[in-house]
This record gives structure tokens, sequence and C-alpha cells, in this order.
């Protein structure tokens, strides 16, 4: 036995140890959990790529269709998701079979494979944590080892929290550090691990989560002794990569063209000249690459400066201090050095990632060469290193925290919610056209479906009938898939019933795709203007003077959850208007809850009002509606006024939408009116999701309005 395998042990802290170890991946979960609450929808801001893609590759695997997906190739993460999407739909059925729940509600299945892939990555540190503090009865190793996804925000916020490959590359990153560290502790124990197989394993599946894996093959080639094992690791990676990946198999012609694009093109995913490197980019996108995450650059550089006192050591001493620390420190530098190299070609912060999971071999090596500098005295070398994990752990986790906050941004989700209401909510059918790439659901699922071969046009098609995408990588309009259709050709189906959402900022469409013709005597017209635009059709007359149009929505979110009046729009009376409330929503996070005290909700005053004005009003309620009214009326409500709570629709889940549809038919004082809606009763009243659509004439001629 080495002293190296029992410095530290503290038997008598067995059981303290075991649940210390506990505490790091419990913070990490509701971590990981809150934020997959805060960033509330895949689709918010466009970050449906790659989620959507994994989602519809799930399904096929649930469904045992073939992937389509098979650039990273991803294999792992596609059948352990379609193992979660069966066992949801089987504890909570929402469809009449599971591709018709999952299409129909793609985010809450999303959402269940968020929170599985939360568990699935801190399972995995602890388990791996146990494995090293147990085998090596270093409590120690164990939590500087768990402390490891806090080195990048990246790691946090990819690995845990969204549905990607990530969280399977990373959990094999972290078995290939935790056995490299089990070999170098246990390197002298009598019962040796197999490692050449489990090495093997790890690789394997590694390399059939993400091919930039592929680096960190280098630590068990350079670890294992003798060329035979290294030979046997080799073929053993390729067949246990074969196995994971026996779902795609088929389609191996396809991966393997593309990787071969992607290692002889310098662009991204193969784009670009036929080279390996852009020379003119490739020095400048390395350096800038370093600086992306000081913290794994820094870690790397104090192992290049260990590796050389250690060479130095060994000139002037005539031995090693420790030579299986110097080559498994090499092993790791190389493998990151190569993942450097490797990622420059096509630069992105986020694909450090499993170079960053093996950093805690670094760290804990540094830690554990330097604690060895002190007097063989277990007290004083005790407090040391508890001193040294007590710092770690509060500032990793601190800093790491912090770091995952600034990659997602979650103040800009009410606007893209309430977008999504303004070009859905009409009260009459309508043609609703979604750009792609851009922030909606819409453009989500067709990313997802075409990642997925366009297998489920046919299904979105019966879902979604009346969406669809305007597609502007191939400039052309269409439903869900087929042939591509005219904004004009929609117009006259939908009897001028159409709607436009466009999300600047990402590929800009041709123009043409996002007006009518100017035979039409029609013109699209922004009625909506947020994060993105709602255009809607307007008559146009001869001399090219454009009517007026403007929708209004409010989806009862605010910017500050401790905000108590909801922002409406305006008051109706002061003092009288609901409160915010996050005890339910109909979509969101909140809504207007109303009392007898405080009975008004979404009050707005439109003013130069002219006789010939269509308004067009829809709320969602959840309560009584025999005593909820939606009014339009004047200032002076005897000169015009109208109500209603005509049932339009109902959810599953209760709320119902009432509506009222009006045309003012005379002159009004001060040309304002006030639009509504009020708990009229004795019992509370939910509302939500408030959209007022309202169409002005050319002229104020009654009869050329009818």
């Amino acid at each position: 036995m080495k002293p190296a395998d029992r410095i530290f042990s503290n038997r008598f802290l067995r059981l303290p140890g075991y649940l210390l170890l506990m505490i790091i991946p419990v913070i990490l979960f509701i971590t990981s959990l809150d934020t997959i609450s805060s960033r509330n929808k895949a689709w918010y801001a466009g970050g449906y790529d790659p989620e959507y893609a994994y989602l519809f590759n799930a399904l096929n695997m649930a469904t045992f269709k073939l992937a389509g997906h098979i650039d990273h190739p991803g294999t792992t993460m596609q059948v352990a998701g379609g193992l979660v999407l069966r066992v949801s739909w089987l504890l909570d059925p929402r469809g009449e079979d599971l591709k018709t729940a999952v299409l129909s509600d793609p985010e809450h299945y999303i959402r269940q494979l968020n929170i599985a892939t939360a568990v699935t990555g801190c399972l995995a540190l602890l388990l791996l944590g146990f494995f090293l503090a147990h085998s090596t009865s270093l409590f120690w190793v164990g939590i500087i080892f768990q402390l490891t996804p806090f080195i990048s925000g990246f790691v946090l916020f990819n690995g845990f929290t969204r549905v990607t490959q990530e969280v399977m590359q990373m959990s094999a990153a972290f078995a290939m550090a935790a056995f490299a560290l089990h070999w170098y502790f246990k390197r002298y124990n009598s019962d040796r691990t197999n490692y050449t197989l489990w090495f093997a394993v790890i690789s394997g599946f590694g390399l059939a989560s993400k091919i930039i894996f592929i680096p960190l093959l280098v630590i068990p080639f350079i670890l294992l002794e003798g060329w035979k094992k290294r030979a046997s690791f080799i073929g053993l990676s390729v067949l246990f990569f074969v196995l994971f990946t026996l779902p795609v198999i088929r389609m191996y012609p396809a991966m393997f063209k593309w990787v071969y694009n992607l290692f002889l093109h310098s662009g991204q995913y193969g784009s670009g000249s036929a080279e390996v490197i852009d020379k003119a980019k490739y020095v400048g996108e390395l350096i800038n690459l370093i600086k992306v995450n000081p913290y794994l650059s820094g870690i790397a550089l104090l192992t290049a400066l260990l590796l050389l006192a250690m060479v130095l050591y060994r000139v002037f001493r005539k031995k090693y201090s420790d030579p299986a620390a110097a080559r498994l420190l090499l092993a790791v530098m190389v493998a990151q050095g190569a993942g450097y190299l490797l990622i420059a070609k096509q630069p992105k912060a986020a694909y450090l990632l499993p170079y960053e999971c093996i950093a805690t071999i670094n760290v804990i090596l540094i830690v554990y060469l330097f604690i060895r500098l002190f007097p063989e005295r277990k007290t004083i070398r005790t407090v040391v290193v508890a001193l040294i994990t007590m710092g770690l752990v509060y500032y990793g986790i601190r800093s790491g925290l912090d770091r995952k906050r600034q990659l997602y941004g979650t103040d800009f989700n009410w606007e893209f919610e309430e977008a999504w209401g303004a070009a859905t909510g009409a009260n009459q059918k309508h043609a609703v056209v979604f750009t792609n790439p851009g922030a909606s659901p819409v453009a989500g699922l067709f990313f997802g479906n075409a990642y997925s071969h366009n297998r489920y046009v046919a299904d979105l098609q019966k879902i979604y009938p009346d969406y669809y995408i305007l597609d502007a990588y191939n400039q052309r309009i269409v439903h869900w898939g087929g042939d591509a259709i005219t904004p004009d050709a929609l117009f006259a189906e939908y009897h001028g019933n159409l709607l436009i959402l466009h999300t600047p900022g990402w590929v800009e469409p041709d123009p043409s795709l996002l007006n009518l013709s100017d035979s039409s005597g029609w013109r699209m017209t922004e009625t909506y203007n947020g994060r993105a635009k709602l255009l809607a059709p307007v008559k146009v007359d001869e001399k090219g003077v454009f009517a007026s149009r403007k929708i209004i929505f409010n989806g009862a979110e605010t910017l500050d959850r401790s905000q108590t009046m909801i922002n409406t729009l305006s008051k109706t009376k002061s003092g009288d208007t609901g409160i915010l409330t996050f005890e339910k929503s109909h979509t969101g996070l909140s809504c207007v809850k109303t009392t007898p005290e405080l009975p008004y909700a979404f009050g707005i005053e439109e003013d130069s009002i002219r006789p010939g004005e269509k308004f067009s009003v829809g709320v969602w309620v959840s309560g009584d509606l025999k005593n909820v009214v939606l009014v339009g009326s004047g200032l002076d409500s005897k000169e015009f006024y109208i109500s209603s709570n005509a049932l339009l629709a109902e959810d599953q889940d209760g709320w119902k939408k009432i509506s009222m549809d009006f045309t003012v038919d005379r002159e009004i004082k001060d040309q304002k009116i006030k639009i509504y809606v009020w708990n009229s009763g004795k019992e509370t009243v939910f509302f939500d999701d408030f959209r007022c659509d309202r169409i002005s004439p050319l002229t104020i001629d009654l009869k050329a309005n009818e």
C-alpha cells in the first residue's frame, strides 16, 4: 500500500463524508430546476435549436422510427429521450397517442426532457463522486470532483437544463475523469480494475454522444501500459461506439460524410472553402477561445508549469517526484490542448464542454501534490485540505452560477409570449404565417421536423391547419411542407384574415413574402411591434393611402414578480383594478385576479375614434361566466355602450374565452372609447390574455365600410 492511497482517510468521518457528497448534487439539481422554470419555454428568443431537433428524434426513437439527426451523432440522448417521452406519456397521457401528444404540446415534453437532463447529470455526478470517495477513502477528492460543472456557465446551462447531446457527452467526460483519477490513486491495488474495458465503454459512449469527445481518448491511450492494451482499447472503443449507435447504423454513410465535410471544410457545419483550417482566422480564433474560459486556460497553464517543474526536478535530482502524476497530467494537458486546436477550426464556447469536464483531474492532482509539500502530520494536512476544499466549494459554486445566469435572460420572455398571443388570439379564423428562423413554437416545430426527415408534415397540418411557415432559408411559404404558397393565395383563401409574425434579426425573408401584390388593393402593415412584428392586411386606395390597424395584447406578465398591480394597459378606474397573481395562468406565468372589491381588469382607452371603426376583443376567463362582462363604451356610456360575455372557446384546463365584436356606428364625444372586462359578481374570477384588434377605415363613409 502506497502513502498516496490513505492520506486523510478519516474513517471515523466516513458517514458524514458521504452525506457531504450529496450537498453539491442537490444544490446543482435545485438550481437547474430553477433555471428550467425561469426559461419557461425553449422557443423564447428562438432558443429551440437544438432542443426541438432532439425532441423530434426522441419521438422517432420512442415510436421505433429512424433518427433524422445524426450530426453529433447524439444517438445516446435520442434513445434516452425516447424512453423519457414514452414513460411521461404513459404516466400522463395527453393525447390519443404519444405522437399527437408531443406535437400538440411540445413544450410540456421538452420540460420533461429538461428535468430528465438535470436528473441524469446530477445523478452521474453523485455516483461518480461516491465512487471516487469510497474507492480512495479521500472524501475531499469526491467533493472537488463534484465541483467540475461550476467551471463553466456553459456546462451548467447546456449540460443540466437543456435537452441536448451535452448531458451524455458531459457524463462520459465525468466518467473519464473519475476513472483516470481512480487509476492514479489505486494503481498499486492488487485487485486492479480492468481500465482497458472501462475506458473503452466510456469512450464509445462519449463518441456516440458527440464526436468532439475524440481528444479525450488520448488520456487512456497514454495511461494504459503496452501497445497491446492500447490496441485493445481502440478496438473496443470502436465496438462500443457501434453498439451505442445501433439505432442509426443504417445512416452511417451520411454520418461519415458529415464528419468528412467537417474536417475538410473551414466553415461552420462543413461549409466554407475546401481547406482544413482558415489560415487567416485560425490563430485569432484559437486565442479568443483561450480567453473564453479563463478558469480552464488558467488551470491548463498551471498544469504546464507543474509539469515543467517535474521535468526540472527529474533533471537536477535524477529521479521523478511522482511519475504517475506526471503521466496523468501530461495526458490531460495533451487532451485539452488537442481540444483547443480542434474547436478553433469552428469556434464556439459551448464546444469546450468535454475539456472543461476533465479539468477536475488537473485541480485534484495540483491540490494533492501541493498538500504533500506539508509535513507528514495528519492534522496539518487535514486542516489544509479542508480549507482548500471549502474555499473551492464556496467560490466555485457562486461564480459558476453567476456565469450561468449570464448565458440566458428571462426579462423579455413575456414579450415573446405576448407576440405569440397577439398572432394566435384572434376571434376569427386566420391564416397565421410564422417566419423560420424566428421566435415562435411553430418555428421550433418546423425546425424539429426538418431534422426528422420531415416525417410529421401531415400530422402537423392536421393539428395546426391554419399555421404556415415562411422558410427564410429557402425563401418560400409552405403549409409545414409541400409546394410554396403566396401571401395573395392565403389572403384569398381566408377571405382577408391573414397575419404574419416576423422576428427581425435572423435570416431576413424576401420582402415580397411579407406583403400582398400591388393589384390586390390591400397591403400588409405593422399592427404590433415588439421583439417580433405582427403584420396584418389593410385597405389601400389608388393614391397609396393606407387604412390603419392596431392589435393590442396583454398576457398579464410583468418584469418584476414583486409588483402587486398588474401592468395593465391603463386603469379603468383608479384603485379598482385586479391584482397580478401567480396562482394560475392561461399562458405565461401569471394572470389578473379580480374580486368584488377589485372587479376591473384590462382597461384600455382608445382615442381618435371615427364612425366605421371595427373592434374585435377577447379575453380568457377562469371562473363563473354569468357575472363576467366585456364592455365597450364612450366616456359617457349613454352615448355609446355595448357588452358581451359570449363564449368563444374553452381549453382542457377549464379556461374559457369570451369575445365581443362591434363597429362604432356614430360620432363619439371626445372621440374616445373605453374597453374593459369586469367581474360583477361576488366570487373571485381570473382573467388572462386580453386581445383587442382595432381596424380603422380609409374614410368615414359608413357605406364604404359595410
